[in-house]
């Protein structure tokens, strides 16, 4: 646990850039939310909320590192068949503790089922509009999910809590981003906190992407990044939807999410400093 307890002990100026990441070898986009500042001046705990990608490719150093983290709940995004064909590796003790809030995005759901008509034209799709619209079905189409997820984290009482899906991008992002405001962090930060996936996801593969590149072209990486890539649009055109359907991101947590006052006030007990 040295290197999560340590975090504790860096400067707030690199609390979006540095030392975010946890040191798991089979998952590249580990995260803690902590550190960040609220609008009240108040903190975002570290070692209570945790985000991710994929757990399947966990090592065993990795699930006795996991198991030091003592977390009580693991929330699971992916749609069924991601979770059949690549299900979390994890301590047997943790399994038990594993939920399932099981989403099928417009991104999600073309990789699926059309992945090799979508490699063979790689070079002339708009990798953009899929993520858009993958994130205004996040905040429309998938709001009971996210309700759920907030039941959840009330449900925790503030003990360690980890969130993940396959990239940990969209449907984690989302999430994180949401806890994040309901926090009370500024949306600059927010949108900081998403883009770090381009950094510890995107950049954690160059030698694969070079060989794409050297093999299909320049046009074809491109495309595969557009996917893998966090860009602040893509996150904003979930905003921007909730914000039209439901007038306010105060009024998506009311009304949407179901969140009241003291829900609320709970979670900034359970998270804040």
């Amino acid at each position: 646990m040295k290197d999560v307890l340590e975090l504790n002990s860096l400067p707030a100026s690199v609390y979006v850039t540095q030392a975010r990441s946890l040191p798991f070898r089979g998952a590249k986009n580990f995260r803690d939310l902590g550190g960040y500042e609220t609008v009240e001046g108040r903190t975002v705990r570290w070692n209570v909320l945790y985000r991710s990608d994929a757990l399947h490719k966990l090592t065993d150093s990795d699930l006795k590192f996991i198991t030091a983290l003592k977390l009580t709940r693991i929330i699971d995004f992916r749609a069924p068949y991601e979770t059949a064909k690549e299900p979390d590796r994890l301590p047997d003790d943790l399994v038990v503790r594993l939920l399932k809030l099981p989403m099928e995005d417009a991104s999600t759901k073309v990789w699926h089922e059309a992945r090799n008509e979508m490699v063979r034209n790689m070079k002339t799709l708009d990798p953009g509009a899929y993520m858009r619209q993958t994130n205004v079905e996040l905040a429309t189409i998938f709001t009971p999910e996210y309700r759920l997820f907030f039941r959840e984290l009330l449900a925790s009482g503030g003990n360690p809590v980890l969130f993940h899906c396959a990239a940990g991008k969209d449907r984690t992002g989302f999430a994180a981003a949401c806890i994040l405001r309901i926090l009370g962090v500024t949306m600059d930060v927010v949108i900081q906190d998403y883009l770090l996936t381009n950094h510890y996801l995107l950049e954690a593969y160059p030698w694969e992407m070079f060989l794409a590149g050297v093999l299909r072209g320049k046009k074809f990486v491109d495309g595969v990044r557009g996917f893998m890539r966090a860009d602040e649009s893509y996150l904003m055109a979930a905003f921007d939807a909730l914000e039209k359907e439901h007038g306010s991101f105060a009024n998506y947590v009311r009304d949407g999410l179901r969140l009241g006052e003291q829900d609320i006030a709970k979670l900034k007990l359970y998270y804040l400093e």
